[in-house]
């Protein structure tokens, strides 16, 4: 009997392949916690679905545990006509689908004069790739069990808004992705390849060092599988290799990748072979009398943004301000009390790390109101310093998050076992327990995080600015 394809096998594989093969076929099975995998998958938890629901008449949830019983109760919905189906099961021999939302639209199908649509409710505000393909394997079951492919796959978001996506326009990119996946199952483990994806995986260890032992070209930061797949056609199969190749000769074995890419990748090949960082350019920062550092902790599985910490940082002295949230109905006043303090640092400099602080601010300056001087203020104040390092400096490292980048220039965590993830863990079990040393834990957590950036910064001042 085949192992079960789920909805989740898509998101597995397109994070990392080997993650479906070694889930599989692993002499030890490692499971993945159960509020980390709805967490990658920008899952919500289901009362936060639930509340998502509430305004929805004829809502049947389908309870049963066991898939095939599942299935029953959920195609017994389906032939009474049930308007939202919630949590159904849909199975097609080894193929399980668990769409969150089953909602029935007029047609002509098995059924009667309807048919069913499928949707995810997701945290996310846009359509993933791995959320198209989970939407075309749920369009193939319900045409197996009622005889009409729906034409649309359906997101909501938390904010209700339902993102539509037509489902042919990715189906033959699903059907290659799902012989590839049959193929896996069936017991052909995929070529390694290490992305930012697999560190999602119980197996990224393992991932990791098999690519690391044979000197794998995939341990290049944000490098392309086309660009890999160049590159080994040329000869030039190991980043030993790559390092020692001038640009000159790259160019003319791999006409087809340009001069930039195929320069950055060899000089990232010398950085990891001989463990140093390189200088490719000069980073310019504004100077200022004060500047702050920014960092946001959400827990997405509640759509819930808890905590704004800003380092603020002047030749006096560096003053940590924390803007806490216990419950999504503080949310509003956190984010007043923020735009105040914003409004009174009106020309510093506000760094952060990566592109979600901005979606935030965006987010709430639009829910919560914002006055016009604070919106200037962020609009143009705001410095993500990862874009400001990527043109300039080459690590020798196959990741670029905060965490690797911090402890590459020696900044350590109060806590061992710091990550966004575990924050996220750590803040669902506050919820629970209202643990003052749990609290304590986070905002030690986010303090760090401002700090790491601050020293970054610092870091980057000194190498690399003008």
């Amino acid at each position: 009997m085949h192992p079960a394809i789920t909805e989740k096998t898509f998101y597995q594989y397109l994070k990392c392949p080997n993650w479906v093969y070694l889930d599989l076929h692993a002499f030890e099975p490692r499971p993945h916690e159960a509020l980390l995998s709805r967490l990658q998958d920008d899952g919500l938890l289901p009362e936060k679905e639930r509340e998502l629901l509430t305004d929805r008449q004829d809502t049947a949830e389908v309870t049963a545990e066991d898939p095939d019983e599942a299935f029953t109760q959920t195609l017994a919905f389906m032939r009474e006509g049930r308007h939202t189906i919630y949590h159904g099961v849909l199975v097609d021999k080894h193929w399980v689908g668990h769409p969150d939302i089953l909602e029935r639209v007029e047609g002509q199908s098995r059924l009667g004069h309807y048919y069913y649509v499928a949707a995810d409710l997701k945290r996310t505000r846009f359509v993933r790739d791995d959320h198209k393909f989970q939407g075309c394997f749920y369009a193939e079951l319900l045409e197996r069990v009622q005889g009409v492919k729906p034409v649309q796959g359906y997101v909501m978001t938390p904010d209700r808004e339902v993102i539509p996506y037509l489902i042919e326009e990715f189906e033959a990119q699903y059907e290659i992705t799902l012989t590839e996946i049959e193929k896996i199952v069936a017991g052909k483990r995929p070529a390694h390849f290490v992305t930012s994806g697999c560190k999602q995986s119980p197996w990224f260890a393992e991932c990791r060092s098999e690519s690391e032992a044979c000197d794998d070209l995939s341990l290049l930061n944000r490098v392309w599988r086309e660009e890999v797949h160049r590159l080994e056609e040329a000869g030039v199969t190991t980043i030993g290799a790559l390092a020692l190749r001038s640009v000159p000769d790259l160019e003319r074995l791999c006409p087809e990748v340009s001069s930039t890419r195929l320069e950055i990748m060899r000089d990232q090949a010398i950085a990891i072979k001989e463990g140093r960082h390189l200088i490719r350019g000069h980073v310019q920062m504004p100077e200022a009398r004060v500047e702050l550092f920014f960092d946001i902790e959400s827990d997405p599985l509640r759509d819930f943004d808890y905590l704004l910490g800003v380092l603020e940082v002047t030749s006096h002295g560096e003053q940590y301000h924390s803007f806490f949230a216990a419950a999504p109905e503080q949310e509003a006043q956190m984010w007043k009390e923020f735009v105040a303090f914003i409004e009174g640092h009106m020309d510093a400099p506000i760094y952060h790390y990566g592109w979600f602080e901005r979606e935030v601010v965006e987010r709430f300056a639009a829910r919560y109101g914002i006055s016009e001087i604070a919106r200037q203020a962020l609009q143009e104040n705001m410095l993500d310093l990862l874009d400001l390092i990527r043109p300039a400096v080459i690590f020798p490292l196959s990741f670029y998050s905060l965490k690797d980048l911090g402890a590459y220039i020696g900044f350590q965590w109060r806590s061992e076992d710091a990550s966004g993830a575990n924050s996220v863990l750590w803040f669902e079990e506050w919820l629970k327990k209202k643990t003052p040393k749990l609290l304590q834990k986070i905002l030690e957590y986010n303090e760090d995080d401002v700090r790491a950036t601050h020293r970054l910064q610092r870091w980057v001042r000194e190498h690399a600015s003008l």
